[in-house]
């Protein structure tokens, strides 16, 4: 009987040694879970106008608005704010994918004073240039519709003209024929080597784009949680 007790013993030490092993892993590991890691994003902004180029020959002489020629760009700025505890080693975009508006001139995404990427299916993903104010890193990506049309001018009913986005509306352009979602992984690894991920999905413009001239729309950051990848 005691020889059968001792076993007994062995045997639920045994299980309990395994059951604690494998409760610690589990809670030790921190792969895919929310809200870990050491980056935050306190603040998301879309920021949506357009540029109006005149391209008319310069030596003629224009006697009425009408003979304006245009060419005009939708554009676009994400501005995404990360707080940190810790350094970032490295920031990058991936899986990006925008899909096209109706009206489609030449899209591409950079940040200011970088290099430009054509929006293309082979853009899969780019790296990030850290720009960093006391322990938040600012991202700004530049998401614009280039020439979306060309050689335009307006009718002789009006008296001005309005350089920002605006200038749609004076030419019956929908918002609806402007408007694409662009959605990609912001993947940040820390100097300690963890990487940490979130997916973004955003929309743009938006309908105040085109009766003001301009919008800027504030994001639901709660949609943009950190998981940890490595």
């Amino acid at each position: 009987m005691d020889k059968v007790k001792g076993i007994s013993i062995i045997i639920i030490a045994i299980v309990s040694v395994i059951v604690t092993v494998l409760v610690a892993n589990i809670l030790l590991d921190t792969t895919g879970k929310v809200n870990q890691g050491n980056f935050r994003i306190s603040d998301v902004i879309v920021e949506s106008s357009a540029t109006v180029t005149e391209v008319q020959d310069q030596t003629i002489k224009i006697d009425k608005l009408s003979g304006l020629v245009f060419d005009i760009s939708q554009t676009n700025t994400i501005s995404i704010l990360v707080e940190s505890n810790v350094k970032a080693s490295e920031i990058k975009i991936e899986n990006l994918v925008v899909t096209n508006p109706e009206l489609k001139g030449n899209m591409n995404i950079s940040q200011k004073d970088h290099h430009k990427y054509d929006i293309t299916p082979e853009l899969n993903s780019f790296p990030i240039y850290l720009e960093q104010e006391d322990s938040k890193y600012i991202i700004r990506l530049l998401l614009d519709n280039d020439n979306v049309l060309t050689d335009k001018s307006i009718s002789d009913e009006y008296q001005e003209i309005r350089y920002d986005a605006y200038i749609f509306n004076m030419l019956d352009v929908r918002v609806s024929q402007l408007q694409f979602n662009v959605s990609f992984d912001l993947v940040i690894k820390d100097e300690t080597g963890k990487t940490v991920k979130t997916s973004m999905s955003l929309n743009m413009p938006t309908d105040e784009t085109l009766t003001t001239g301009m919008s800027i729309l504030r994001q639901d950051v709660s949609k943009f949680i950190f998981t940890v990848v490595d």
